[in-house]
């Protein structure tokens, strides 16, 4: 073969190499750019996510993006689960009750959700104080039922047992306080054991707060009468530090020892709830697609001492941002139009 054939044939290969490199280097950009903007964002849900996974019940009976029946989407790498955290700084970005997770030591946190694949609460737990700081769960009608009350305290599966403490019997001097509440979780057996969780369980004053017209009880029970047809999201939480109640009193920290395990727990010197729903409670839309004034929300807060008859009140009820800079935590995170500058009496009932 003459040189001068060699060279023709040698500069028509190098011209297809040149576009084979073209080529492969256009289809990794076409990649990256599906990978970035799909792939990477398949924890936000689709509207047939909204419509099923995040449901778990029919299209006819939605309330809102959880209704009853919010269910685990599919089951993430632990690498993965940390991506989508750092992004939202959530669990979940499909989960409407969700605050933001600070990562710090001492806290940890935990979801847990039924063989159903319904979610039941989350929780951020400190182990400094061997309490809960947050639960976080959607209230609905579908979680009542006719299931009587366990009374079966355990270990939170998903936490380390040596950062929890033992609750077989009471704290001593305090009652062991739900804080998301037994009555809200009664549909099945699964849920109530669940909520009895040490986890789920902080040292409440029983007389004058948590029972016999407390004032704690009496505001679960404002909460209660929120639920509605679209999903109520609620935060309950707790404060350590010393705090003034509404009326001047002064609630200084404390701590006690647990009669079980002799661990020294700390004792909330506050408790709050801060809430989010629809206004209309029927409107039978995400709050993810809602808009401001379709919105409603605020926090009430009361001070952990007996106080027999005391009612929520316009006095105990702040706006989710005065809640946020009182606890460092950003609440209701993945709800871009929650109206959290705001709280007024009169959507609550006051």
């Amino acid at each position: 073969m003459s040189n001068k054939k060699i060279r023709r044939r040698t500069k028509r290969l190098n011209n297809r190499r040149i576009i084979i490199y073209i080529m492969v280097f256009a289809m990794i950009l076409c990649a990256d750019y599906l990978y970035n903007n799909f792939i990477a964002k398949s924890d936000e849900p689709t509207m047939v996510e909204r419509l099923f996974s995040d449901n778990g019940i029919a299209s006819s009976e939605i309330a809102d993006d959880s209704s009853a029946a919010v269910s685990e989407p599919k089951t993430e790498t632990p690498k993965q689960k940390q991506t989508s955290a750092s992004k939202a700084k959530t669990f979940r970005s499909g989960w409407a009750e969700l605050p933001s997770q600070k990562q710090e030591q001492g806290m940890h946190y935990a979801h847990h959700t039924l063989s159903n694949s319904k979610r039941n609460y989350s929780v951020g737990y400190s182990s400094k104080h061997h309490c809960p700081v947050w639960i976080a769960a959607p209230l609905h009608r579908s979680y009542k039922g006719d299931v009587k009350r366990k009374d079966s305290y355990s270990f939170d599966p998903k936490i380390a047992i040596n950062h929890q403490t033992s609750l077989k019997r009471s704290y001593g001097e305090y009652t062991r306080g739900h804080m998301l509440a037994s009555s809200d979780r009664t549909s099945s057996e699964e849920a109530n054991l669940q909520v009895f969780y040490s986890t789920n369980i902080a040292p409440q004053l029983r007389d004058g707060f948590n029972a016999n017209n407390g004032a704690w009880n009496n505001l679960e029970s404002l909460v209660s009468r929120q639920i509605c047809a679209d999903t109520l999201y609620v935060v309950i939480g707790c404060l350590f530090d010393k705090y003034t109640d509404v009326d001047g009193l002064e609630i200084e920290p404390q701590t006690t020892v647990n009669r079980n395990d002799q661990k020294r727990i700390g004792v909330p010197t506050a408790f709050y709830q801060a809430l989010l729903r629809t206004r209309s409670g029927k409107s039978g839309r995400s709050v993810m697609e809602c808009k401001a004034e379709e919105l409603k929300c605020a926090a009430f807060i009361v001070g952990h001492r007996s106080a027999t008859g005391r009612k929520p009140s316009e006095r105990e009820m702040l706006s989710i941002e005065e809640l946020e800079r009182l606890t460092g935590l950003e609440f209701f995170a993945n709800v871009k139009n929650a109206p959290k500058h705001t709280a007024k009496a009169e959507d609550w009932g006051l």
